[in-house]
């Protein structure tokens, strides 16, 4: 059967995980050419700071890397709908039937949307802008319960 549509949402990152390890690996060169400089000269405590710095700076690179590649795919063929979501590096794929399953929109603020069916709840929509969420919801309606 052939795809009737499909829809791709990814996180909007600036940096590629190749990129953040090229940028961490300056960093940190740079940090130890710094203290290894202090520590010639005898500041000893600097290698303590030092530490403290690349252990944050990894940590935080480590989250921002996990979660560059995130995406939640909505694909539907024929009367099956396809909701395929990759969150740090975990891949779910759920199946539900378009005839029995409707979009919700709940939440205050930046709203949230979730596709019910008998038996399952599917939040979606996370990686979708503010200014586009309306479009998205309306174009998905479309392929549901029909």
């Amino acid at each position: 059967m052939r795809v009737m549509r499909t829809w791709l949402m990814k996180r909007n990152c600036s940096f590629s995980p190749k990129q953040v390890g090229l940028f961490y690996l300056s960093i940190v060169s740079f940090s130890l050419l710094v203290a290894g400089y202090f520590l010639f000269i005898g500041v000893w405590m600097i290698i303590i700071f030092t530490s403290i710095e690349i252990l944050a700076l990894t940590i935080a690179l480590y989250v921002y890397t996990r979660h560059a590649l995130d995406y939640e795919k909505i694909t539907i063929v024929g009367k099956q709908l396809f909701v395929e979501r990759s969150w740090g590096g975990k891949i779910q794929i759920d199946e539900l039937n378009t005839l029995w399953t409707k979009l919700h929109r709940s939440g205050t603020g930046r709203p949230s949307l979730t596709l019910k069916s008998s038996t399952k709840e599917i939040p979606i929509g996370f990686f979708v802008v503010m200014n586009e969420q309306e479009q998205f919801e309306k174009d998905l309606e479309k392929y549901l319960g029909v």
